[in-house]
């Protein structure tokens, strides 16, 4: 009797626990219920796979450039540059008088302005002597002496006026010293004149413009020129791009000059170059700005299938390479390589789907996408069904 109250008990337990094992399996969400019954597991492991979809590789890509040629040439148009000096009256004063005597002096001041004295050269100061009564003639230029002497011709010689001492605003002073009873200086045809630079040709600008591919794919660049000028009277040459001073030396006459640009003075899009020289004359043909660039980057990632997986795949599960593009209407080229095997996608469509069971392998397996084409890849997946 006590053996078979045992055995009741026993049977009991495994009722109860028989009848909480049901409720469970009813409580449980349809899918998870639906994979327990018919598929055997609900949660994979180290060593089995469901049958459900497996992701082994999910990643965003972008944008893909896609570059035709390894070298991209810019040709500018052939420049002139020359300094002009142009002979110029800087100021023209009526006939006046100075004197001095033993009672009293007339002085004159002759005033005259100057945009920018530093392009000013040759300056001269020039009068005739209509009459003279003794005594020496004296000029100022910013109150600094110039000349004294005593003038005996109609036509003296030209007084040099220095360019160090010119100002915006200039004042020439005409007095008389010595003499016992003072002396006097009749004075006509009064100028001043001088040699005004002209800077207006020692400048151009010229633009180019650099695509994203030769600023993504960035590997080197340089500026060609060829100046045809005198080397004896070369000046600076000074090359500006983008506001950079890129060059500034006395160039080669007569030769190919190449000065190297890096990824600092380059932009996408348009680029300015300013060519001055600070004297003389040159020309300067076969300018161009030459870029080398990389080859086309694409898009490469690994994924791992391991055994339980991979005998899976044997037993006939499916892999299933998909990529999605950007819907633009544009025709989509590109090269993939899964382990090694190329394909070539041609199409305007937005999703390719392509099955690759037969080239994966156990272990590490890698895909690879070379654009063909400027390409925009949305999403790169590879997945086990």
């Amino acid at each position: 009797m006590k053996k078979r109250g045992e055995g009741n008990s026993a049977v009991g337990l495994i009722g109860v626990i028989t009848l909480i094992f049901v409720f469970y399996i009813l409580f449980l969400p349809s899918e998870s219920r639906r994979s327990l019954l018919e598929e055997g597991t609900l949660y994979g492991d180290n060593d089995s796979y469901d049958l459900g979809e497996h992701v082994l590789l999910s990643e965003s890509v972008g944008r893909l450039s896609f570059v035709s040629t390894g070298q991209f040439d810019h040709p500018l148009p052939n420049v002139f540059l020359v300094e002009r000096q142009n002979a110029q009256v800087l100021k023209e004063e009526n006939p006046f008088v100075v004197r001095k005597s033993f009672f009293s002096e007339d002085r004159k001041v002759v005033r005259f302005d100057l945009d920018n004295p530093k392009q000013v050269d040759n300056v001269l100061l020039t009068f005739q002597v209509s009459a003279q009564d003794g005594g020496i003639l004296g000029i100022k230029l910013n109150s600094q002496l110039l000349f004294e002497n005593e003038i005996v011709v109609r036509n003296p010689p030209p007084v040099r006026l220095p360019t160090n001492l010119l100002r915006e605003i200039n004042e020439l002073e005409f007095f008389v010293t010595g003499g016992l009873f003072g002396g006097e200086y009749s004075l006509t045809d009064v100028k001043v004149v001088g040699d005004i630079l002209d800077v207006s040709n020692r400048e151009a600008v010229s633009t180019f413009s650099l695509s994203n591919v030769e600023i993504g794919n960035f590997d080197s660049a340089h500026l060609l020129f060829y100046p045809i000028c005198d080397q004896n009277e070369a000046g600076l040459l000074t090359l500006t791009l983008n506001g950079n001073v890129v060059y500034s030396s006395v160039p080669a006459c007569e030769s190919l000059n190449r000065q190297e640009l890096y990824t600092d003075d380059l932009r996408e899009g348009k680029n300015t170059l300013v060519m001055r020289i600070d004297k003389g004359s040159y020309r300067f043909e076969q300018i161009r700005v030459r870029t080398n660039v990389k080859p086309s980057r694409g898009f490469i990632e690994y994924f791992h299938v391991d055994a339980s997986l991979y005998e899976d795949i044997l037993q006939g599960r499916n892999v299933i390479l998909e990529i999605e593009f950007v819907d633009d209407n544009r025709v989509k080229r590109l090269e993939t390589s899964v382990n090694g095997i190329r394909d070539v996608i041609d199409q305007r469509a937005p999703f390719f789907v392509r099955e690759i069971s037969r080239v994966v392998r156990e272990g590490s397996n890698y895909i690879e996408l070379l654009p063909l084409s400027d390409v925009e890849v949305v999403r790169a997946e590879v997945r086990v069904e």
